[in-house]
């Protein structure tokens, strides 16, 4: 059986409401090229909480998915993270 993998625009919406659900924000506020700290006050645990709540959420829809520590540490942007979450479906 495959697994359909989801295009960029599910990866932005849920990328997105995953992050307005850690943050506590209205996820129409959110935008791609916002800093994750500078821009959206993000701190190191909000991170850490995010990456794990993709993780859970992209292995419900994919099968296994998982988000690296060194990875992590290079995601500056909503945007980044979404290009990170499509490239790292497609290996």
């Amino acid at each position: 059986m495959s697994t359909t993998l989801p295009d960029r625009a599910t990866i932005s919406v849920t990328v997105t409401a995953c992050l307005a659900a850690v943050l506590e924000v209205d996820a129409n506020s959110i935008s791609e090229t916002q800093l994750f700290k500078e821009d959206l006050n993000a701190d190191s645990l909000h991170l850490v909480e995010f990456s794990y709540e993709i993780e859970r959420i992209f292995s419900e829809m994919t099968g296994d998915f998982t988000v690296d520590d060194d990875d992590l540490a290079e995601l500056k942007t909503v945007g980044d993270t979404i290009d990170y979450v499509y490239a790292a479906l497609r290996k």
